[in-house]
């Protein structure tokens, strides 16, 4: 199972592996949603629908059964991550970031033993990093 957050969404949609080009990276995308292996949390929906490209909207719009409601259980230890780990929020927005939620929905399900899936890097790997956390830093 997958936790996966926006980034890879939108490179697999519009940067690297477009649909058009790349029609296999689509199938394996859409075999793991009909085996129910891949989620994210709606904040990433919301992401995608603030920053995507209209296909990729739609594309969303119509696999809105991947998007994980931002229930209790999953709201506590997505708070509980903001605590114990406060750089990995970007103080410059007011935005609620979607990186705590995809935590959050791997470590809800860790006994599934879930993965999260990001194309971000490390903080000492960034030349001009914008917060001092990012999602490897954390898990």
């Amino acid at each position: 199972m997958y936790s996966i957050d926006t980034n890879v969404f939108i490179d697999w949609w519009e940067r690297r592996y477009p649909p058009d080009v790349f029609p296999s990276v689509q199938k394996a995308m859409e075999q793991l949603i009909i085996s129910k292996k891949l989620f994210a949390p709606m904040r990433v929906r919301e992401e995608i629908n603030d920053v995507g490209s209209p296909e990729l909207k739609q594309w969303a719009k119509m696999n809105k059964t991947i998007f994980v409601q931002h229930e209790e259980e999953l709201q506590e230890i997505a708070n509980k991550i903001q605590f114990d780990y406060p750089d990995l929020i970007d103080n410059t927005t007011l935005e609620d970031e979607a990186d705590r939620w995809i935590i959050a929905l791997a470590k809800l399900h860790s006994k599934d033993q879930w993965i999260v899936v990001t194309h971000e890097t490390p903080f000492k790997k960034k030349k001009k990093p914008d917060r001092k956390m990012y999602i490897p830093d954390v898990c």
